[in-house]
């Protein structure tokens, strides 16, 4: 994510979030949004009956629901009935990200007929926000191990009610609009879709990611975005990108500008949730901080002045940043960042020119294999970091296109045919003066 005071990105997944910043949070309401306990979803309470276990224990599903409050705690309720006895009880999850299945140990009394309502505490173990989460039950029934089958839920952050527009790319994506009821209006929300099929038409092409379905939540403040992330145990700073939770998350404000922020922020986003699944989960950690970055940077539909000025600055002083030092996070200075903002993406936008959208893909195909930041620019576009880094500088010249011309001339003109034809042509020209 990238905001006005640009500040890096930083690829930390989670951190804890203490108790002290928790209960505050609480307290301050979070900038006030609307309370509500609301379940997301409610999965289907009718008779759901399961193949019957190898000794007849058959057992059927009454009612399989889950309903949850945001940051604090996810409630699943249970009813089912066997032939024998149900003597254990457990309970899976997986969310996006997660390398260990989390589980849940149920105490209950043997019978045939159970009713069981068990409470998930997210404030000791965090959902990521946003992420469609699966979840299913094991029981026990006579010595035998009988599996519901997987359903899910979207982890949605229903301390505020959501309205939702949806409309699709030109390349098949399925695009989901959705912003705080009360902050925005229909034109707000129009502006939103637009600007995300413009940018999802403009960078798939160019990654050839997979046709996918991308959604973006818009949230009225910084405030209330920093406080969603915060107490879902994540570190959020403008300038921090989370592409592992699946969508694109964003803070404008309906106020009087709000479509210049969106033509910058929503497809910076985007880009970073769709390189993400180009080269996967594995793959992004090695994805150097200036091709991520610049790519996103690069894709935004009205980049600020600001990047223009800070580069053409540092390219008179002598004081761009060498790309070696882009590979990694960037600095938290503001004018540092800045700089490294616009130089990824003035990178970015040669690699394009000169290699063409099959360069950028050879490069992400090498960082996802696990290439260094030097070895994948060598195995794609086959020339050192350092040789990128001197022709980009070279590029940044305005007087560089001139002087290649002249140097070019000088060549032809090293040939004494080419000397001799010029000559005459030149005389030949004087003669025919009045």
């Amino acid at each position: 994510m990238i905001s006005s005071s640009v500040w890096p990105r930083v690829r930390t997944i989670s951190k804890s979030l203490s108790l002290v910043f928790f209960v505050a949070l609480l307290v301050t309401g979070a900038g006030k949004p609307e309370a509500c306990r609301s379940p997301l979803s409610v999965l289907p309470a009718a008779a759901h009956p399961l193949p019957q276990a190898g000794d007849g224990n058959g057992v059927t599903v009454l009612e399989n629901a889950v309903e949850y409050s945001f940051a604090q705690h996810v409630t699943f309720t249970l009813r089912a009935t066997a032939n024998a006895d149900i003597e254990q009880l457990y309970l899976f999850l997986q969310a996006p990200g997660d390398r260990q299945t989390r589980s849940e140990t149920i105490s209950i009394h043997p019978s045939q007929t159970i009713t069981v309502e068990h409470t998930y505490d997210v404030r000791l173990s965090p959902l990521p926000p946003f992420a469609v989460v699966d979840f299913w039950w094991q029981l026990e029934v006579a010595g035998e191990t009988v599996t519901i089958p997987t359903e899910t839920f979207t982890y949605q952050d229903n301390r505020f009610r959501w309205e939702t527009l949806t409309g699709t790319s030109a390349s098949g994506e399925s695009i989901g609009i959705h912003w705080i009821q009360g902050q925005g209006n229909p034109v707000f929300a129009q502006t939103a879709l637009d600007t995300a099929r413009n940018g999802l038409d403009a960078i798939t092409p160019i990654l050839n990611a997979p046709i996918s379905a991308v959604d973006v939540y818009i949230y009225d403040s910084p405030h209330n975005l920093n406080a969603a992330m915060a107490l879902t145990g994540r570190e959020w700073a403008a300038g921090q990108a989370h592409p592992e939770l699946g969508v694109a998350l964003v803070a404008i404000p309906p106020t009087e500008g709000y479509t210049t922020h969106m033509t910058r922020y929503i497809p910076h986003e985007i880009t970073h949730l769709l390189l993400y699944r180009v080269v996967g989960a594995t793959g992004y950690p090695f994805v150097p901080e200036w091709l991520d970055e610049g790519l996103a940077t690069a894709s935004e539909l009205m980049p600020p002045v600001e990047y223009d000025l800070a580069l053409e600055q540092a390219r008179l002083q002598g004081t761009l940043i060498p790309l070696e030092t882009l590979c990694t996070p960037f600095s938290p200075d503001y004018q540092t960042a800045l700089l490294s903002y616009a130089e990824s993406g003035s990178v970015v936008r040669f690699i394009l020119e000169e290699y063409g959208a099959q360069g950028i893909r050879d490069l992400l195909a090498a960082y996802a294999g696990g290439a260094s930041c030097s070895s994948g620019v060598r195995q794609a576009l086959h020339i050192s970091l350092n040789q990128l880094e001197a022709a980009w500088k070279t590029s940044l010249d305005p007087q560089a296109a001139h002087k290649a011309t002249i140097r070019e001339v000088a060549l032809w003109l090293s040939f004494p045919l080419f000397g001799v034809l010029i000559t005459l042509l030149m005389a030949g020209y004087t003669l025919r003066k009045p």
